[in-house]
This record gives C-alpha cells, structure tokens and sequence, in this order.
C-alpha cells in the first residue's frame, strides 16, 4: 500500500505477478512507468493518472480516477462499486487487446469527450454503466456480447456501432438529449436493444436494419433513415418521429391486416415507403407521414385511397393493388370522392387499380382517328402528377378485383374506306393522359386486328403537335396478318408503337413521316419492314426482328442503341445510323451506300449474306461473321474488326483494304479475279485462311509473321519496308512479287557442329546445312526494292532484280541452305551469304537451285570470323541442278585474314559442274596487311632524327663583340617517299610522309672550360598516306597515319664550341597516332597506334686539311633507336583480328659523314656562308614491322639493312638566321626505297 505523494519517483515501478500494490492517493509512484504483471488497486480519487501503464496483469478500479498516460496495458480492467474509470481516448486503457470489466451495478466507464474507435472488449452486469459525455464521438468495435449494463449518452454525444455484438445483446442506451445519437453504420439484421429518452436512432451507412414488433424504443425517440433500408416487421403502428432519405420497408405476415403511422411520425421523412403483404389506408395521419415520401406499392398491398384530396410525395406502383372504391355518377360524369395529388407517378413496374364504376358508362367513339381510338376518353381522373408510363402496364378491375366489363369488337377503317382494315378490341383502361401528366381511367382501343395488306394496309397518323405525347402513340396490342401502314407529313411528325406483346405478321410500311419503337417487338412478328424515302425509323434502344428490310434512298434507319434483327435479307438503299446491333438470321441483305454514321455491331449468321457495294455498307462496328460478307465492286478500308467462321468475299472488281484488328476472325477470305485485298498487319487477317484467285498484297512497315494459310491461282504481293515472315507450311500462288521491303521463308534449322579453321566468335556460329521448313508454291519476281531469303524453299522460278539473301546472312543465326525447287533468272540483283571463310570444308550459307540458270547476278560474300587459308576445290555456295547459264559476279570482295577470295564456276576437279565456288589462289593475298604495315613502320620512324636534322649549325660569332652564341628555336620539316614490298612480293606500297618538329634549348651548361652540355624539348607532327596494291588480284588499299609527339633530347659536345671532338645526342619521345585502312570495296578501319621511342647517338669529328678559305672534316658516327610505338589490336568489320608485328624493333645506324667549314673573317659577318656536307649511312633493324590478321602474318620485305646516301648544306644566312637541308636516299633489298627531302631552320634571338 502507497500512500505518500512521492512526486521524487521517476523510474520504472514492477508490480510483479502474483504481487499487489494498492495506491490511496494522487500521485502516489510520481511519475515513474508502471508494468503491472500482478494487481494495482487505484483506491484513491486520482483526476489525473499520468503514469504510463503496461503489462497484461489485472488494475482494480475503487475509485474516481481518470487515466491520462497513452498505455500499453494489455490486461483487464476492473472496475468497482465505487469505481469510475474515465478516459479521454482509446489509449488510455492500454492496447485493444486489454479488457474493461464493469463489475458491479454501480461501476461506471466514463468515455469523457472522446472520439474514435473503442476495439476493446466490454462486459458489465445489470444496471452497470458506459457513460458517453461532453460531445464524445464514439464507435464501439470490439466483441462486448458480454456487456449486459446501460450506455448513457448525454452532451450531444453519439455512439455508433455496426452490430449488436457491439452493445451486447441485452445491453440498452439512453440518450439524455434531443443531440443525443445512436448510429446503426452497416448494420445488418434485427435491432432488439431498449433505447429511450430524447434523442435520436440513426440507420446510416447501408445499413439493412430490421424492428420487429417487440421493439424497445421509446416513444420520444426519433428515428432517422439516412441512405439505408429500415424493415418494419409485423408492425401495426409505426409511432415514432421519423427523418431522413432512406428506404422504411413495411411488412406484415397477415396481408390482411393493416399498417398505419401514428401521430409522432410526421412529415419530414422524404425517403421511400415501401409496403408489402399489407393492407394501407392513405388518410389522415398515413397521408401526413407521406406528405414529402414515395409511396411504392409492392405485392401483396392493397392501399385506399380515402375520400377528399390526398396529398403525398410520389406514387409508384410495382406489383400492388390501389384501390379508389369512391366513383360517384353526376348526370353522366364521373368523379372520384378520393384522389391522389403528387409530385410524380410511376406505372412501369405495373400493378393492380380498382375502381368501383358505374355501370353503362361507354360513350360514343364514332369518327376517331386510329391514334384517338387508342388514347380512349378519359372516364374518370385517379390521381395527378407528372407521368412516367402509359398506364397500360396497370391491369383495372373493379373494386372486388374482378374485369370490369367484357371486350366490345368493332372494325377499324382507314378514311374514305369501304372496307375495315382491321378489327378492334374496346374496353376500359388505365392512361397517364395524353400530356403524362396523372392517372385516369379511359375507354378505348386496346387491340388490333390487322386484316388488310398492301395499298389497304391500316393506316396510323401523326401530328407534329402530338410529338412527345402518347396521342402520336399506340399502345394498343397489334395483332394480325394484314399490313401496318404510316403515313405522317416529312415536317419531324413522329408516330411510335409501345406495346411488347404485339405479334402482327404483316409488313410495316413507312410511307412518310417518322417511327419510334418504344417497346421490344414492337412490330411484332412483321414480314417486312419498308422504308420510302424521307422517313427514318427510330429503334430507340430496343429489340425487334423483321422478315425483310427494304429502305429507299434518302431514308435512316437509326439503330439508338437498338438491335435489329433481319431473318430474310433485302435491299438497303437508305442509311443505317448509330450505335447497336444488326443481326442477319437469312437471306441476303444488300446495302449499297457508305454508311460512315453507323458505328453499332453486326451478327452474319451461317446461312445469311450482307452484301455490300461501299465498303462502309455496314459502318465502324465489329462485324461477327459466321455466314457471308461480299464486298461487290468496291474501294477502300474496311473499318470493322471481324470475328467468326465465315467468308468474306470479294467480286467484281473489289479494292479492300484490311483497317481493323481481326485476330477474332477465323473464316476464309476469298479474292476472285481481277480483286485486290491488302493487310497491314497479322491482326488484319487473323487466324483465317485465304482462297485468292484474284490479288493478296501483304504491306507491311513492321516484321510480321504470317501463319495463314494461303492458297490458289492469284497473285501475292509483298509491299512496304517491314518484314513478313512465312516459318511453316505451304503458301500459293501463281505469282508473288516483292516490290519491297523482306519476304522471308523459315527462321531457323537444325544444328550440329563442324571443326574448321575459325575464329571463337565462327566457331560459336558453325552449323551444318539443314532441310526446309517453310515452302513457297509459286514464281516470285523480286524487283529492285524487295529482297526474298532465309531456310525456306520456293516452289517454282525466281527471277531476282533485288536481294535474295541466304540464311545466316539474313537472320544471324544458323547457316542453312535456301531451295529454290525450279528455274533462276538473274536481273542485276544480289545475292547475299554469310561464310566463315577458311578452307574447302567450310561452314556457309548456300542457294540450290534444282532448274536452269539464266541472265546476270551479283553476290555479296559475307565473312563470319573465319581466318582464311588455302582452298582447294573451294567453297561451293550455289549448287545448279540444271543448265548453269547464268553469271555469277562477285560483288565487292570476299576477304578473312590476309586472304582474298574469288568466285569461280566449276570446281578445280571438275569445272563443267556448273556450280559456283569461293576459292583462293597462292598469290591472292590482299592488300590491306600492307596498308596496316605501313601505317605500324611510319609511326614508328617519321619522328627519328639524329643530331644533325635537329641542330644544324650550333653556333655563331658576333662579329661586333666577337663573342660566341648558339641558337634558341629550331625548326625541321621533312618529306619522303617510301617503296617497298611484302615478304611474298605480292603487295607493293607507296608511303608519302611529311614531318614537322618544333624544338629548342632550355638550359646548357659546362662542367669545364672547353666542353658544353645541352638539354631541351621538342614537338612534332606527321602524316603518312600510303598506296597499296594486290598485284595478283589487282586490288587496292589505303592507309594513313596522322600523329604528334612530345620529346626531350640531351647532347653533350666534348670541344664545346669547336668543331671537333667527341659528341653524344640522345632523346625521348612519346607519339600517338590516328589511324586509318581502306580497302577496296569495304569499310573503312580505324584504329590508334602509340607508345614511347628514343635514341642514343654519338660521333667524333676531327680535322682532314686546310685551305686558304676552308677547313675539311671527317665525321664518324653510330646511331641506335629504340622503337615502341604499337597499333591496338583490332577488328575489322568482317571479323578478321588485326594485330602490329614488330615492336620493339632495335634500329641501328652506323655511318661517315664529310663536311666542309669556312674559315669565318671578321669582315664578311654578315656574308652567308655554307657548309656542305655529303653523308653515307649503314642502317639494320632487328625486326620487320607487319601485320598479323587471324594468325597470318605479312611482313615489310627490305628493310632489314639499308644503304643511305644524304647530301646537303648547312647555312648561316645572317646573324640571326640559319638553314640546313638534306636530300636522302635509302635503298633495301626486295624493292624497298625511301627518298627524303629536309629543310631546317634556326632563329637567334
């Protein structure tokens, strides 16, 4: 027990299982957390407990004590005799799952202000109470069927639930104030909870609640219906305050016993009162609970209409009886005692009137129109308010139920006849009035007899006054065999026919003016339905079958959602309009205009023709076609998607063109001659077959498959840039033209695996040829545009202007073989295969031809990674079964690594075979290997200088000091032309190169008086451009090498600035390269080439004689230059892997050089003076720059060592300005020569 303050507390407090802890006062734990796994008794008033309570142990309640803390408790609540447990919100008790045990009369749950949901389970005995208070917006959601105790509702609170498991069963509410509110939200089923008080029981939320008569409200309880169904069970007085917009259901289990409101009840209610199995007396206090509702008669009703004018919401009728038994006779006009005023009548759900009337009330009907006839004479007037139905839905008897009086028959005729056009049946009967404008009992027509046909066929009349009225209506049951004439003015007047039963099976003619059905089968069983021109007939959403329907031009059938169904075809010369459905049962329907407004569907049953003459004869909509679609001598596109297992078929000269996705059809398409049908898509044609004696143009932008099945004696035409593709199966015809695009026949083939020579990338494509799958049946003419291939066979002869492309060539995938079972005529066109190039035994792509060649064809041979080698016989491509006349032209090269291969008739063997063979020759090498050769040598030396092309004359005297100087820029271009020739002597090549270098000085010094050391940069650019050229084959290649270069160079002169001595020069330099091969007839390769180079040279000069003006010098020297540029690797377009040979060549240059020097005179400083020089060189190179391609390599021939001649001078032209230049000359073996040409330039600053 606790009963100090203890405010100082702020930890964690455990009331361990099996352990109490009994608090008597406010803040007796301070503000510490409480986990109670055993008992905490709250035994003193407590108005805020803010400590957080958890666990699942029991908190006893003895006192006022109001909780405040969100908890996580999850246990029971108990709460005393003495207890009054109040809660602001849902968490205050903790989680959902913990319990709230009212355990004595007197123990109270307050739920003060609190709004939201209460998940928690409630159980409390007898006379315990939930108080709900202060604007508290509860929803009870938990089990709380154990809760037997009282909810209190007071301060404009509300409690809703969506189950009586909510409260508990034997729970009830009070509801203090008028605000107060007990919501039933979704409930479903019978509400039995005692609820009294002021305030209000809502049904809400689709809730199909139900009060039997036991019910346990009080009487000043209102009741509320908001959007939901409250059902009255066996309830005699309904005597509480009711509101709202919804549905009260009233049933009785004796029908006839009464129901009736009480006084309580008023006028508020606007909803629906609907009555069942019982009986109504709408009077007095019934009338005033009607006063703004609908009253809705339902069977098993009966309702009375009391004496004087009874006013209520609307009246509907659906199946029950009202009765006004108050007629009353006033020298021959009749008057009802009581009558109904309302809003609003409906009697289209039908139902039972009975009147008491007076007997030998039938008035005189002599002179009326056909449609006056039908609108009757109004007797008597039953009720007021605007109309929804004829009245004719509603059966009339008298007030004992029985049939008033018996059928009186008359014949009908039309005006100035002699002879009736039909007989009528009179009686009395119910109307809405001309105007729909209430409820009457009239005399008139309610049947007719057709008797007559033809030009004596009755004749019914509208007026343009009468339109929308039911005078322009007839509602009267039509029967007959005789005909149905209208015949109204073209000024919009409208005749319509309403009755459902009629079964006349005569024709209906529509002469003039307009008709409306405003009923299913409202022509009955008609023969004909006939339409002259101006008049539109008006389906209006509902279902009618004629025999046949003829309509002249200028007439409108317009469907309006309706479905017309046709048993026996006709003529349509008039238009079809609007959204519904045409089914043709038989016969044959022509139409023979466009009908662009009609976008409803059309049903072709098997048996029955539509045989249209514009090719929108049956509009947009979806055509189901199980009978016969003819388009006869028509253009154009055919809008309608297709579905079924008909035929559709074109005569006469039809141009069709396939618009809509037909993937439903399954029928036939039938082209007779001289007819073209064109689809754009697999959709078009769906899963049907075509019988084409006439034109089948496939147009297509896309890839389409084609799996139908086409056959006969027409013409096929492949049109468009897309591509069809025939996989399976046998497509004929006479003729197939491919103006563009791809025809293709078969995708794939069975596959094994061959050995050759080959690379990865062939090795993984190596098939074997394969049999066919896919067959052509006719000649096939491919012009310029159209290209045919892939694993199929063709039938018949081809003669090919375009592209007959082989299989793996076409799709990528297998190689195969392409059959083409007759004769072949080359126009010009190619033909295209895929090979892996290498020997006899290739892997390749093949044409059999089993006829005659003829005329001139090109072919296009493809390599697949092959590496190329020798062959022998050759590779066969295309086998000739029959008289090879034809010319086969290689087209461009055939190429795969270092080899060029040729076609050739006949193999090497037997060359009258007739077939044709790739072949290579011991001297077909091609010539690309040189360009790359060239491409690897000119990188590697257009950049090599020695000291003499970069230094020129090193230094001068200033003639006015006399001090020395040396140069700070200098500048050396150069240009040569190099020859040479591969080591098998079959490719030659021409290189014209040009260099520029850009250097200077940085920085020189001496380490003594007499000797100098030098250091500076240097910069570059190069171009080389060679030739080169098969001379087996006489073909060409290209290749150019365009770079820059960075350096740094070293020289060291042991006489500093004299001219003899020992020197060493060296440099280092880093090039990169952009690259490019040509080769005849194939694209061009790019590539980079790059990587580092230096030199070390050295010489000494020394002194050989002396004249009067000149000194004469011999000069020995010895060069050695490292080479490491190299060319990525790289592949050619065709597969061929591209590699450089010779890096790190070793480049040595052993040679004299003899110079002439001036004797420099003071006087002449500013005369130009010139050294010539003559230089021989010995040049060896420890490796040949080549090229490999797939394993083969070609090397640079001549090269190895080379004699190099130079003659040249060096000048100083004045003080500040110097040249050199060089011719040279280097001569190898095997053809090599370089010649060059260099120019240097020196500026003093």
């Amino acid at each position: 027990m606790v009963s100090g303050a203890n405010s100082g507390l702020s930890g964690q407090t455990l009331v361990a299982a099996g352990a109490s802890a009994t608090l008597n006062g406010v803040g007796t734990l301070g503000s510490s957390a409480i986990n109670v796994l055993g008992d905490l008794n709250l035994n003193g008033a407590n108005a805020a407990l803010a400590n957080v309570l958890s666990g699942n142990g029991d908190i006893n309640t003895n006192a006022a004590v109001a909780l405040t803390g969100t908890n996580s408790f999850s246990g029971a609540h108990h709460i005393g005799a003495t207890g009054a447990l109040t809660v602001t919100q849902a968490g205050n008790l903790g989680t959902s799952a913990a319990t709230v045990n009212l355990d004595t009369a007197t123990s109270h749950l307050v739920l003060n202000g609190l709004s939201g949901a209460i998940a928690n389970a409630l159980s409390g005995v007898a006379n315990s109470t939930v108080d709900i208070t202060n604007g508290a917006n509860v929803s009870l959601t938990g089990t709380n069927s154990g809760f037997s105790g009282q909810y209190a509702l007071a301060g404009n609170s509300k409690l809703t639930v969506a189950s009586t498991n909510n409260l508990g069963a034997s729970s009830s509410i009070a509801l203090a104030g008028a605000q107060d509110m007990l919501a039933l939200s979704g409930f479903s089923g019978t509400f039995a909870n005692t609820v009294t008080g002021l305030g209000t029981l809502q049904v809400t939320d689709s809730s199909n609640a139900t009060l039997t008569s036991s019910h346990g409200l009080g009487s000043n309880v209102t009741v509320d219906i908001a959007d939901a169904t409250l059902n009255l069970d066996d309830i005699a007085l309904f005597n509480q305050t009711l509101t709202g917009n919804g549905t009260l259901n009233v049933a009785k289990n004796d029908a006839s016993t009464a129901f009736d409101f009480g006084a309580a009840v008023g006028g508020a209610f606007s909803g629906i009162v609907n009555l069942t199995n019982t009986t109504f007396n709408i009077d007095g206090l019934n009338t005033t609970a009607l006063t703004n509702a609908t009253l809705t008669l339902s069977s098993g009703s009966l309702s009375s209409v009391a004496d004087g004018v009874q006013n209520i919401g609307r009246l509907v009728t659906n199946g029950g009886t009202l009765l006004f038994n108050h007629l009353v006779d006033n020298a021959g006009v009749i008057t009802s005692e009581g009558t109904l005023a309302t809003s609003g009548i409906d009697t289209t759900a039908g139902g039972e009137i009975r009147v008491n009337l007076p007997t030998n009330v039938t008035p005189d009907l002599t002179g009326w129109t056909v449609m006056e006839l039908d609108d009757g004479e109004i007797i008597v007037s039953l009720a007021t308010g605007a109309a929804t139905g004829t009245g004719r839905e509603l059966t009339l008897s008298n007030a004992l139920g029985d049939p008033l009086s018996t059928t009186v028959y008359q014949s009908v005729s039309n005006p100035g006849a002699l002879s009736p056009a039909a007989l009528g049946s009179f009686n009395y009967g119910l109307t809405t009035g001309k105007n729909f404008d209430g409820l009457y009992v009239n005399y008139g027509l309610t049947a007719l007899e057709l008797l007559s046909t033809g030009n004596d066929a009755l004749i019914l009349t509208a007026t343009l006054a009468n339109n929308g009225t039911q005078s322009n209506d007839i509602s009267s049951q039509i029967t007959g065999s005789g005909d149905l004439a209208f015949v109204s003015a073209n000024d919009g007047s409208t005749a319509s026919l309403s009755n459902s039963t009629n079964s006349y099976t005569g024709a209906t003619w529509v002469r003039s003016g307009n008709l409306r059905l405003d009923a299913n089968s409202a022509l009955g069983q008609t023969s004909l339905l006939a339409m002259s021109t101006a008049t539109t007939v008006d389906l209006n959403g509902v279902q009618q079958t004629v025999g046949q329907l003829t309509t002249e031009t200028g007439s409108t059938l317009d469907f309006n959602s309706g479905n017309l169904t046709v048993t026996n075809g006709g003529q349509v010369d008039g238009a079809l309009s609007g959204s519904g459905e045409l089914s043709l049962m038989g016969g044959t329907l022509a139409i023979t205009q466009g009908n662009s407004g009609f976008t409803g569907s059309t049903d072709i049953a098997s048996g029955a023709t539509a045989h249209l003459y514009q090719v929108q004869g049956l509009g947009s909509g979806a055509i189901t076609n199980n009978g016969l679609l003819n388009l006869d001598n028509t253009s154009g596109m055919l809008l309608n998607s297709l579905a079924g297992s008909g035929n559709v078929q074109l005569t006469n000269s039809a141009n069709v063109q396939l618009a809509a996705d037909n993937s439903g059809y399954t029928g036939l398409f039938t082209t007779d001659t001289g007819t073209a049908l064109t689809a754009y898509n697999a959709g078009n044609l769906g899963g049907s077959s075509i019988a084409n004696s006439g034109e089948l143009i496939l147009d297509t932008a896309s890839v389409w498959d084609l799996t139908n099945s086409i056959s006969g004696s027409g013409t096929l035409v492949k049109r468009g840039s897309g591509t069809v593709k025939i996989d399976s199966g046998t497509v004929s015809a006479s003729l197939t033209t491919i103006e563009d695009g791809l025809l293709q026949l078969g995708s794939s083939t069975a596959i094994s695996t061959l050995s050759v020579n080959e690379s990865p990338l062939a090795r993984s494509l190596a098939v074997t040829l394969a049999s066919n799958v896919a067959n052509l049946v006719s000649d096939v003419l491919i012009t310029s545009t159209g290209s045919l291939g892939g694993y199929g066979q063709v039938t018949g002869n081809v003669e090919n202007r375009g592209n007959l492309i082989m299989p793996n060539a076409l799709t990528g995938g297998d190689f195969g073989t392409f059959t083409i079972d007759g004769n072949y005529t080359g126009d010009n066109g190619t033909v295209v295969f895929n090979t892996i190039l290498a020997g006899d035994a290739s892997i390749t792509d093949r044409l059999v031809i089993t006829g005659n060649t003829a005329g001139q064809s090109f072919v296009t041979v493809n390599n697949i990674g092959g590496n190329g080698a020798r062959t022998s016989e050759g590779i066969k491509i295309i086998d000739v079964g029959g008289d090879s006349a034809g010319q086969f032209t290689l087209n461009g090269r055939a190429v795969a690594g270092a080899y060029e291969y040729f076609l050739y008739q006949g193999s090497v063997s037997s060359p009258a075979d007739g077939d044709w063979y790739l072949r290579t020759q011991a001297d077909d090498r091609r010539p690309e290997p040189a360009s790359y050769t060239a491409n690897l040598a000119a990188a590697n030396t257009m950049f090599v200088s020695s000291l003499a092309d970069r230094a020129g004359e090193t230094l001068y005297t200033d003639i006015f000091t006399g001090e020395e100087k040396s140069t700070s820029l200098w500048l050396r271009n150069e240009g040569s032309h190099n020859r040479s020739r591969d080591d098998s002597g079959e490719l030659k090549t021409q290189d014209n190169r040009y260099v520029m270098q850009l250097g200077g000085d940085v920085a020189q010094w001496s380490r003594n008086t007499q000797d100098l050391w030098r250091v500076g940069v240097m910069a570059g650019y190069a171009n080389s451009s060679s030739s080169s050229v098969a001379q087996g084959t006489g073909y060409r290649s290209t290749g150019s090498a365009n770079g820059y270069s960075l350096g740094v160079y070293g020289t060291w002169f042991e006489q500093g600035r004299e001219e003899t001595g020992v020197y060493v020069d060296s440099w280092l330099q880093y090039s990169w390269f952009n690259n490019e091969v040509s080769g005849e007839g194939l694209t061009t390769e790019k590539y980079d080439s790059k990587g580092f180079s230096a030199s070390v040279e050295s010489g000494y000069t020394f002194q050989v004689g002396q004249s009067e003006h000149q000194n004469y010098f011999i000069q020995p020297k010895a060069q050695m230059v490292w080479m490491g540029v190299k060319a990525d690797s790289h592949t050619e377009t065709n597969g061929t892997v591209v590699t450089g040979e010779g890096n790190n060549n070793i480049q040595t240059r052993l040679g004299v050089k003899a110079f002439i020097s001036p004797i420099p005179k003071e006087d002449k400083g500013s005369t130009p003076t010139f050294k010539p020089y003559v230089e021989a060189n010995w040049i060896h190179n420890t490796k040949d720059f080549g090229t490999t391609l797939d394993g083969m390599t070609v090397k640079q021939a001549g090269a190895g060592n080379v004699a190099e001649l130079k003659v040249g001078v060096e000048g100083q032209i004045n003080n500040k300005l110097n040249l050199w230049g060089n011719v040279g000359q280097q001569v190898g073996n095997n053809g090599y020569s370089d010649s060059s040409i260099t120019l240097g330039v020196k500026y003093n600053f």
